[in-house]
């Protein structure tokens, strides 16, 4: 994908790079960027108090200082581990001019902090040798059917996501793909599986939450894009609870059968609460038996 060279790139300080998390991946996260260039209409982010206040999609903070920050906390605040990329992609293509997660994966390697890092970017590609040098790192690697592009602005195409995860399998890198978000009636698990790199162990499922993410702008591009029939299936599934609840274990079902066809992968399946996103509650862990 193309950059936007309209992106308003500013330089911005921070008072803080690490803070505690609900995300039970890690007890602190960190986000070297405010804003996203990729512009993914789904992004549940947007939702974050610290970025409401902006347009993420043409509007990228750089923390320049983050790395300084981060430095100075570590002297008194030892994390069990660092989860990378809850509000932003670290690897965005900004990244490549102002190199703020390299400083950061430098120093959380010098000082012996495990990360896990959350990424949809080709980009990582380009880090493995340092994510390497900590054998507790982990990488969430998020890939979508096709259709999802719809949703998707300035995305790495997903040719470029499968080779960068083939060269992660390759440096032996803990890894988990992460399908997500998961659009009832679009999303396409079983195509998405025959596509993946050989040497994958790990795959989970996250369900899209209608109360973040654009949800009505999403419905008229499926409308417009997929049908009206589509578009009706999906807002069916968000109509009451019941009818989310009554999805997602039948997700969970079909899970279960599909897995016999992959015995090498364990699958694990996320649903936030028909009322709640993002809170302790959900358990990447939700290993599907």
């Amino acid at each position: 994908m193309l950059r936007d060279t309209l992106m308003n790139i500013k330089l911005i300080t921070t008072q803080k790079a690490l803070s505690p998390t609900q995300i039970t991946l890690a007890d602190y996260c960190l986000n070297p960027y405010r804003g996203c260039e990729f512009g993914c209409l789904y992004c549940y982010s947007m939702e974050n108090k610290n970025i409401k206040n902006i347009n993420p999609f043409r509007e990228i903070g750089v923390k320049i200082n983050i790395d300084e920050i981060l430095r100075r906390q570590l002297k008194f605040i030892n994390p069990k581990r660092v989860l990378l990329g809850s509000t932003t992609e670290c690897f965005q293509y900004v990244e490549t001019k102002y190199h703020l997660t390299e400083k950061i994966l430098k120093t959380l390697n010098e000082f012996k902090v495990p990360y896990t890092i959350l990424t949809k970017s080709n980009l990582i590609k380009n880090y493995l040798s340092l994510i390497a040098e900590n054998a507790k790192n982990k990488i969430y690697f998020t890939l979508n059917s096709a259709p999802i592009s719809l949703l998707e602005r300035k995305t790495p195409a997903q040719e470029q996501r499968l080779e960068a995860i083939a060269q992660i399998i390759k440096r032996n890198i803990g890894l988990r793909i992460h399908v997500g978000p998961f659009i009832p009636h679009i999303s396409i698990l079983k195509d998405l599986l025959e596509i993946l790199p050989s040497g994958v162990k790990e795959v989970d499922i996250e369900l899209y939450h209608h109360r973040m993410g654009n949800y009505e702008e999403i419905l008229k591009i499926i409308a417009k894009t997929l049908g009206k029939e589509t578009e009706r299936k999906i807002s069916s599934v968000y109509a009451t609870e019941a009818a989310y609840l009554e999805f997602s274990q039948q997700l969970k079902n079909d899970l279960v059968v599909l897995k016999n066809s992959y015995p090498d992968i364990s699958f694990f399946c996320l649903v936030p609460g028909f009322n709640m996103f993002y809170n302790k509650k959900i358990d990447y862990n939700n290993k599907v038996k």
